[in-house]
């Protein structure tokens, strides 16, 4: 239904009169009449009985003026929330996260973001790469972050680097590589090595990077939480391999030491995703133009 015809019909039946109404609305008497006549059609009933050159509002006419009001009310709610939208003034920012990735690398830029946006409400939801990616293929996320080594249609998806990633050996006060910064695989390869397990994407791709070098940890231990991982080597339980970003605070905090493992590069690209034929929210693109200004 056209919102002009709704505003013209309102004002005629206000004003009652086809002259005066076409005075106030700047269009003349016969785009008026025309107008009127075409809503008529489109409903089907008349809305106005014209008696002696006076306009009267029929019973259905009557009816329609309050549905007229809070139709033409809401169309202008829904643009001023559309122009707020636009302005970046409302919104939501609805994507999502692989567990790593939205525990150790989000948090950092959404403050950056709610910083400058702060009316716009955020929603992240972190689950594994499997699911992130289902939720997205069903457009129920404008976008994703992942690691490279998860598998996607790359035809389907705009794919933006985010940040590197370098992956370390991970070793416990107690233990004898905890002032080193660099060591062998020869010299861990009796350590019990905590890692989750091999349904982990995480998991696959350090095996794949070791199995090149021929080199397997002898006794394995499997968490399927990361936090629990790094307690487990604090208390010197053993050693694992994971992101440097994990373990910031802990290495900051003389709890554990990074070495780096000689001859082998752990490193992953860290990347955002979108289905190439979704447009983007305001708020999204506005989030993916700062991730390019965005030290992680």
């Amino acid at each position: 239904m056209d919102i002009d015809k709704l505003r013209s019909f309102l004002v005629l039946a206000e004003v009652k009169n086809f002259t005066k109404a076409s005075e106030q609305l700047y269009i003349s008497q016969p785009a008026l009449t025309k107008q009127i006549q075409s809503l008529e059609m489109e409903l089907g009933v008349p809305l106005f009985n014209r008696i002696n050159k006076k306009t009267f509002l029929t019973v259905e006419g009557t009816y329609l003026v309050n549905y007229a009001y809070q139709t033409i009310a809401s169309y202008n709610n829904a643009i001023e929330y559309i122009k707020q939208i636009q302005n970046m003034e409302e919104g939501t920012l609805n994507f999502g996260a692989t567990n790593f990735i939205g525990v150790y690398l989000m948090p950092k830029v959404i403050a950056r973001f709610q910083k400058m946006y702060p009316n716009i409400t955020i929603d992240m939801r972190i689950d594994s790469s499997i699911d992130v990616m289902d939720k997205l293929k069903l457009n129920q996320l404008e976008f994703a972050f992942i690691s490279d080594y998860i598998h996607h249609e790359d035809e389907k998806y705009e794919t933006i680097n985010f940040k590197k990633d370098n992956l370390k050996l991970i070793v416990g006060r107690d233990h004898k590589l905890f002032n080193r910064k660099k060591c062998t695989l020869d010299e861990i390869k009796n350590d019990l090595y905590i890692t989750k397990d091999y349904n982990s994407s995480q998991t696959k791709f350090i095996k794949k990077i070791l199995d090149k070098e021929n080199f397997k940890f002898q006794k394995e231990l499997f968490i399927s939480n990361q936090e629990a991982i790094k307690e487990s080597v604090i208390y010197n339980m053993g050693i694992s391999i994971i992101s440097t970003s994990a373990v910031e605070r802990e290495v900051d905090s003389g709890y554990l030491n990074l070495v780096d493992i000689e001859g082998v590069d752990i490193t992953r690209d860290i990347h955002c995703v979108h289905l190439k034929k979704v447009i983007l929210s305001p708020a999204a693109k506005e989030f993916l133009r700062m991730l390019e200004f965005q030290v992680v």
